[in-house]
């Protein structure tokens, strides 16, 4: 059984605080990496950023969460904030191509079929430096992220607004 799940969803809807606080918690956890790239690039002067230039970023992201599947522990229950399908999305999104290498990433680094997803929220979504989309952005993010793990054959789970340790204890409730 795959024990590799991934909390998706658009950007500023909770996913990271729901990682550290299960990583609090003592769960093994993969932390996003789209953000750490993002001000390694603004720091550096370097346009692999996901408004300057979204397929040179992706490469960057793609070749980061293939590490942390890889690195992930075997047998023991393992999140992931976003998996390498989010490229997909954010690719299709921007109407940008999805190569062959990227969707045979796809078979080759398999998550468990259950996918976590949380859903927009305005009440706390907040745009910052690194993240410039506003809120009609993500709604439309959050539309193709849905329906390309869909199309990969992942059924979603939607996270309820709740606190973040309710958010917490309905994810682990739902592991199979």
């Amino acid at each position: 059984m795959n024990h590799k799940y991934i909390i998706t969803g658009a950007p500023g809807t909770g996913k990271t605080a729901i990682i550290k606080a299960l990583k609090k918690e003592g769960h093994s956890c993969a932390e996003e990496i789209s953000r750490t790239i993002i001000t390694q690039q603004i720091a550096s002067g370097g346009d692999a950023l996901p408004w300057k230039n979204l397929a040179a970023f992706s490469q960057q992201v793609i070749a980061l969460r293939k590490a942390q599947h890889t690195n992930a522990p075997q047998g023991k229950t393992h999140f992931f904030d976003r998996g390498i399908i989010d490229v997909i999305a954010y690719l299709r999104h921007d109407n940008l191509a999805v190569n062959n290498e990227i969707l045979e990433m796809v078979k080759k680094f398999p998550y468990n079929t259950i996918v976590f997803y949380t859903p927009i929220w305005e009440e706390i979504y907040v745009t910052d430096t690194e993240r410039k989309e506003d809120i009609l952005t993500a709604k439309n993010i959050e539309k193709v992220l849905l329906t390309t793990y869909q199309s990969f054959g992942y059924t979603l789970v939607e996270v309820p607004k709740l606190s973040v340790s309710e958010r917490t204890a309905f994810i682990l409730s739902k592991l199979k």
